[in-house]
């Protein structure tokens, strides 16, 4: 078995750029942790009793993607203990084998899930029958600290058991996730089914208690590079109170009403409702609701397209992005007549789609 071949851009997080969003103040210290690049690696180390997570600050809308971590735990040599004062009690907790690994598919609420190193000696002390090993986990937390174990596996070859690098990987898609890993060469170790959260996701690295986690680099690569266009800095709130003061007839929330379209050229993605907002040359379309296919692509707030304006009044050029977020903009318009009926026309694709406007959000349910 062999890991899904992912295509698109890749963005890449090491030295040469500073560690991107992973390293957003050098320096950066914090009581049990310290964070630091150290001979061009991002080096973090964790002195406290609970598990820290750093978090790529890149968003992922595409439902499917690719993260790798070139990364070691330099408190990982054998025999080599760490011992972690409590502040609350004043004792002491000996760490023997620490973990670290990749986070991905972070949501919102702090859930996310993880891929979990740590390698421990079977019989230790004992250098006739003891084996060293590493354990692969695949788990699934809340982010109120439990966890829940999809899928494992102990591996003796093939990945560093000491405190070398290892290259770890998720590739994901909307219904499961393969994992591979490995020192030399990447081998899959791991696959579950696995629901991707809808909306933006993000991916980072663990620091369990005890650890010292050296990065070389981490790259994401997303299968649809054209999802980052589509963020805006629009919200629910801030769209609703912006266009509870419009004055513009074009303005506002418009809601699907019907299409007629040809199937075979252009299908529809959802019954959408969107808003109107004016922008530079003509007016953003903003996505609020509806999206039915690729649903888990598409979030409030996200671009749905732009209408430039023309010397017609009412009559505007569309620049459109479909529900895989590719962007059709071949002879497109788009007109309002009476300020009351928004059509999308889609001329080469024999298709045109029309909505009616509303007047606030209540009235559309959200």
């Amino acid at each position: 078995m062999t890991a899904m071949d992912v295509e698109g851009k890749s963005y890449y997080n090491t030295a040469a750029n500073g560690f991107g969003g992973l390293y957003p103040h050098p320096g950066m210290r914090m009581a049990g942790r310290y964070k630091a690049v150290v001979d061009d690696r991002l080096v973090e180390e964790n002195a406290t009793l609970a598990t820290a997570l750093t978090i790529d600050t890149m968003e992922i809308a595409s439902s499917t993607y690719r993260y790798q971590l070139r990364l070691a735990n330099l408190n990982n040599r054998q025999g080599k203990t760490k011992s972690i004062k409590n502040p609350m009690t004043g004792g002491t907790t000996l760490i023997t084998s620490p973990r670290w690994g990749l986070v991905f598919n972070m949501d919102d609420n702090g859930n996310y899930c993880a891929v979990v190193l740590n390698c421990d000696n079977s019989v230790p002390y004992d250098d006739i029958t003891d084996q060293r090993s590493m354990q692969v986990s695949l788990i699934k937390c809340d982010g109120n600290g439990n966890e829940i174990e999809l899928a494992s596996e102990t591996l003796q070859r093939g990945v560093s058991l000491e405190d070398d690098l290892n290259t770890v990987c998720v590739d994901v898609n909307e219904r499961s996730v393969q994992v591979s890993i490995g020192k030399d060469e990447l081998t899959q170790v791991l696959e579950a089914a696995l629901s991707r959260p809808t909306g933006m996701v993000r991916v980072g690295y663990l620091v369990g208690p005890g650890s010292r986690v050296s990065v070389e680099r981490a790259v994401l690569t997303i299968d649809n590079e054209r999802q980052v266009t589509a963020s805006t800095l629009w919200t629910l709130q801030a769209l609703d109170e912006y266009l509870a003061n419009s004055t513009d007839p074009v303005e506002g929330y418009w809601r699907y009403l019907d299409r007629d379209m040809e199937d075979k050229w252009l299908r529809l993605g959802g019954r959408y409702t969107l808003a109107v907002v004016r922008a530079d040359d003509g007016y953003d379309l903003i996505y609020i609701a509806g999206a039915q296919v690729k649903k888990s692509l598409w979030q409030p707030g996200m671009l749905k397209g732009h209408m430039v304006k023309t010397q017609f009044i009412g009559n505007y050029d569309l620049r459109w992005i479909d529900a895989t977020m590719e962007p059709i903009d071949d002879d497109c318009y788009a007109s309002v007549e009476n300020g009351v009926i928004l059509t999308l026309n889609f001329p080469i694709f024999k298709s045109q789609v029309r909505f009616a406007k509303v007047m606030n959000l209540e009235d559309l349910g959200i």
